[in-house]
């Protein structure tokens, strides 16, 4: 396993959750262009739990989006803070694939209730709302921040 860069990491939501997420799930990807899609696997199951994890490279403002988040990592015991930690290694390993610089945008479309008890909380990331959206809706805006740590072992899905 493959942890972070010691005396690197400015985070201890990180340094205390990425190994947890690590020791239990494994990640692998497939890029298309400006799009990357995750897989999640348990471990413990040796299964796949989640697919359709997609962040996309948005070359206009050469910003980062986040299209679709929602890795059912709750379904599993034991998994308080996992799917933060599991959104933070896809955001940098994301930005690494697509050469955006520290400090981009990262936006996303979501729900009023998940931004509160959800992004709200990614501290890291800082996000707010840009604007809101019908039905409940908002838009949110954060910002990018290299935290040097390696996402090697997220892996390509193909091989």
């Amino acid at each position: 396993m493959v942890l972070p860069i010691p005396g690197h990491m400015e985070s201890h939501f990180l340094m205390m959750h990425m190994p947890v997420l690590l020791k239990r799930f494994s990640l692998s990807y497939e890029r298309d262009c400006s799009c990357v899609e995750y897989f999640l696997h348990s471990k413990e199951k040796m299964k796949q739990i989640s697919r359709t994890l997609i962040f996309s490279h948005e070359t206009f403002s050469n910003s980062l989006y986040v299209s679709k988040f929602y890795p059912e990592i709750y379904k599993e015991l034991h998994c308080k803070y996992l799917s933060a930690a599991c959104f933070y290694m896809m955001a940098h390993h994301a930005v690494k694939l697509f050469d955006l610089c520290d400090n981009c945008c990262v936006n996303l479309e979501t729900d009023v209730t998940v931004y509160d008890k959800f992004y709200s909380r990614l501290n890291e990331f800082d996000f707010k709302i840009n604007y809101n959206r019908p039905s409940e809706r908002v838009c949110l805006k954060g910002r990018y921040r290299d935290l040097f740590f390696n996402t090697d072992m997220i892996t390509d899905h193909l091989n």
